[in-house]
């Protein structure tokens, strides 16, 4: 078992090794998409199955791998965590619309969609909403570590005020976070390492990767271990109120800083 799911991940890893960013296309009626820009950005320049269906974890992986330098075991969590949205994740495949479930890889706060709680729809792309997520990069050609963190929080405290079903358990805290860093160390200037503004911008209005304008594959590779530190240092530059208890709604127990979880609070005081 073991032979063969190496062999199937080898397989397809040879086919994702030839990137063309030359045939991207913009979703076409009747294709799913999903809440995640990344993963809507592999489906238009058709890296994964435009149609956004029939995604496996084998043909996932190595995409994830050519495109974002993911190490293989962070592109292997990030598959099997989609395959399991799926209705029967026993058959192998999911879909871009699967990742669509309120409160999986979708949550409210997002940076870039509107809470689900307001139009069953976190699909969309809502100018109006990353035009608040933006507004904290003006004048900003690169973006910085704390000013994505702050960003980032700031959606959670309008999404806290304005969403009486406002849900921010371990779970989408945890997302959250992860989702930050992934467009913050995967967008970045081959030149300078570091994260333009308007190269964010493109990847979230268009859902395309920004090639034509200087982009490439990152150098570093990102695995699990340095995910969790880049999440703690964002934490640590977060002045968040973290509940001990489930978090729902806007009147929920809170206490200082994620970074509590670790016994790190005073570091952030």
């Amino acid at each position: 078992m073991r032979f063969s799911l190496v062999s199937t991940l080898a397989l397809a890893g040879s086919a994702a090794a030839v990137l063309d960013f030359s045939k991207w296309k913009t979703r076409q009626p009747g294709e799913f998409r999903a809440p995640c820009p990344a993963m809507n950005s592999l489906a238009n320049h058709g890296f994964i199955q435009r149609d956004g269906r029939n995604i496996t974890v084998a043909s996932l992986v190595p995409v994830l791998q050519e495109v974002f330098h993911l190490s293989n075991e962070l592109a292997t969590i990030i598959s099997t965590l989609g395959l399991f949205t799926a209705p029967d994740p026993t058959k192998g495949v999911f879909t871009l619309d699967d990742l669509n479930r309120h409160n999986l890889f979708e949550h409210d706060a997002s940076l870039s969609r509107e809470d689900y709680y307001y139009n069953k729809d976190a699909v969309t792309f809502r100018p109006e909403v990353f035009k608040k997520f933006m507004s904290h990069f003006k004048d900003m050609e690169y973006v910085t570590l704390q000013a994505a963190a702050d960003a980032r929080y700031a959606m959670v405290k309008d999404s806290r005020k304005r969403n009486p079903t406002f849900t921010y358990d371990t779970q989408q805290r945890i997302t959250s976070y992860g989702e930050t860093i992934k467009y913050f160390r995967t967008i970045v200037d081959p030149n300078t390492q570091q994260c333009p503004v308007a190269w964010v911008k493109i990847l979230f209005e268009q859902e395309r990767l920004p090639y034509n304008e200087g982009w490439r594959p990152p150098k570093t590779e990102i695995s699990g271990f340095s995910m969790a530190s880049d999440v703690l240092e964002l934490s640590l530059r977060t002045p968040e109120n973290i509940s001990d208890k489930p978090c729902k709604g806007k009147n929920c127990p809170e206490r200082r800083g994620i970074h509590g979880y670790f016994g790190l609070s005073d570091l952030a005081q």
